[in-house]
């Protein structure tokens, strides 16, 4: 019987290639037509240490981590262990790897997986070659198991050369050769791991911060001002080129503060601007978040969130920002936060932010984090788009004074451009006036302090507020990275007749009450799924009486996934 998906963990040392591996091993199954998801665990030591490249590939599209993992190629045995926890293996997996390389270690044999041993190197080598232009069991290792699932030699080879084709033709034929040699070895090892047809069309490779990227040129930022961290660091590597095409610029502040100071500069210019940062980051930017809030300056904040507190585990995914994202800032300081909801979905959430940012004249804070960021996937197109939204640059009536911040009338009001006759105006994060002089009496800190909530009070985000598959009296609500899971669980338990809604909250805050209560309708048990120990989302819904007060919190921090059988096993 042919299989529908399977899913490979490509694992060795730091410089091993299991990351090339995995890209290439990916981007050869979606050129034969398959979805796929590639995923990414590695260490923090900028050089050297473990890394491993999670890959799964089928007929279907793939949003979820698996259960356990079909096969194990182990590139080398240095570190592997460090990950046995997060990659589960069982006694039907395949653990392929040269005996030259060693016994396997303790930590992946409990698994009790079947051995295949495949040696990988070429004998006919000698050791300075190998020395001089490296082993390149990555790509035996990719050849053979492609070979494997059914994959074509010409989808490798096309595959190696997207990949390594800026490297030289001599790096890309000598790749393609070692994966031609591993194909050629597959014919001997007896296994059969064969994959179902795919249906062929066009799709997009893409990860969720490239994703993300995509959105927020496609809402029109022009202006990104930040600051490297991991794992937000691929996504303005990516943006920073296709910024400048479109006239765009890019620029790298000193530190986290003065890349968040940047943004507001240029959004006060009148340009749609956005920073890119980590929990971390976020920390720095809260004080200047602040005077975004106060001045109503529009712009775009990413947090691709990662493992805290403090430095934590810089590489490893979790869902812990959501507090500081809404809460962190000092003051009554009302701002919009929302995340997304898979990999496709980061391209129309950070644009859908970008323009209700520019429309409200308040900063739009993205979460997105490791897991959804660093995910490299196989999906098909994304063409469904938010509405376009602007910012309000005039509306004052012919002979009227202009008052930046006017209260009683529209919460938004006008917001020119720097230089525009008879409409200047200062941005002040003192409590101000209408004009934006710095104001200290009580009644006009208390009308700025409404103005800025009414916008955000009557803000309504329509159909962008979430998402709702499946029905039954039984929910999980979850958020992020966490709602493949959940979704892929609610499909296993409606196949055995446990039908089961799935409630993907993107509107974070400010939260919509009226769309959630329809979405909660009939509903006699709810489940809220997150990724963080203090169940913040359970906690921030409880605390608006968005949900009933016997709702249950499943809430566990990382670096651990949710996998669906868990999800599957709890609500059962």
């Amino acid at each position: 019987m042919t299989r529908q998906s399977i899913a490979v963990v490509f694992a060795g040392s730091g410089g091993s290639g299991a990351m090339s591996a995995g890209a290439v091993f990916l981007r050869a199954a979606a050129r034969a037509g398959y979805y796929g998801m590639m995923t990414q665990l590695f260490g923090a030591q900028v050089r050297g240490g473990e890394s491993a490249s999670l890959v799964q590939i089928g007929v279907a599209p793939v949003d979820a981590p698996p259960d356990r993992y079909d096969v194990f190629v182990a590139l080398d045995w240095d570190k592997v262990e460090q990950f046995a926890a997060e990659i589960p293996l069982d006694e039907t997996t395949l653990i392929m790897a040269d005996p030259a390389a060693g016994a396997v270690p303790p930590g992946i044999a409990r698994s009790k997986g079947k051995v295949v041993a495949l040696p990988m190197t070429d004998s006919s080598e000698t050791k300075s070659d190998r020395a001089l232009h490296g082993k390149r069991v990555n790509m035996f290792a990719t050849g053979c198991l492609a070979a494997l699932c059914g994959i074509a030699p010409d989808n490798v080879a096309g595959a190696i050369e997207a990949i390594f084709g800026d490297k030289g033709k001599d790096v890309t034929a000598a790749n393609a050769a070692r994966a031609a040699a591993g194909a050629q070895a597959a014919k001997g090892l007896g296994l059969d791991l064969a994959l179902a047809a795919p249906t062929k069309a066009a799709r997009w490779l893409i990860n969720g911060n490239q994703a993300a990227a995509l959105g927020a040129l496609r809402g029109g930022v022009r202006f990104v001002g930040c600051y490297p961290i991991t794992p937000a660091t691929d996504l303005v590597e990516w943006l920073a080129p296709h910024l400048i095409k479109l006239g765009g610029r890019l620029v790298l502040g000193e530190d986290e503060l003065a890349s968040i100071n940047l943004v507001l500069g240029a959004s006060f210019g009148g340009v749609p601007a956005m920073t890119v940062t980590s929990g971390p980051g976020l920390s720095l930017m809260v004080e200047s978040l602040g005077l975004a809030i106060a001045a109503e300056i529009p712009m775009v904040l990413i947090d691709v969130m990662r493992a805290g507190p403090s430095t934590g585990i810089a590489s490893k995914t979790e869902q812990s920002d959501l507090n500081i994202a809404i809460y962190g800032t000092h003051g009554d300081a009302p701002h919009i936060v929302m995340a997304p909801l898979s990999v496709a979905d980061c391209a129309a959430t950070t644009e859908y932010a970008v323009y209700v940012s520019e429309s409200l004249q308040v900063p739009a804070i993205v979460l997105s984090d490791q897991m959804l960021g660093q995910a490299t996937a196989v999906i098909d197109p994304v063409s469904d788009r938010p509405a376009p939204m602007v910012r309000k640059t005039n509306g004052v009536a012919p002979g009227q004074p202009f008052k930046r911040y006017a209260t009683g009338g529209d919460a938004v009001t006008p917001m020119p451009s720097p230089g525009t006759p008879g409409r200047e105006w200062v941005a002040e994060g003192l409590t101000h006036n209408e004009a934006g002089l710095p104001a200290s009496g009580a009644a006009m800190h208390v009308a700025q302090i409404h103005k800025r909530a009414r916008k955000i009070r009557e803000f309504d985000p329509g159909a962008h507020w979430g998402e709702v598959t499946g029905a039954g009296d039984t929910a999980i609500l979850a958020f992020g990275s966490t709602v493949g899971a959940a979704r892929e669980a609610a499909r296993r338990l409606a196949e055995t007749g446990h039908p089961v809604r799935v409630i993907a909250l993107r509107m974070l805050s400010p939260l919509p009450m009226h769309a959630l209560a329809q979405a909660l309708d009939g509903v006699k048990r709810l489940i809220v799924i997150e990724q963080n120990d203090s169940g913040q989302l359970y906690r921030h819904l409880l605390g608006h009486k968005a949900v009933p007060v016997e709702t249950e919190s499943v809430a566990r921090p990382g670096p651990l996934p949710f996998r669906p059988s868990e999800i599957v096993n709890y609500v059962a």
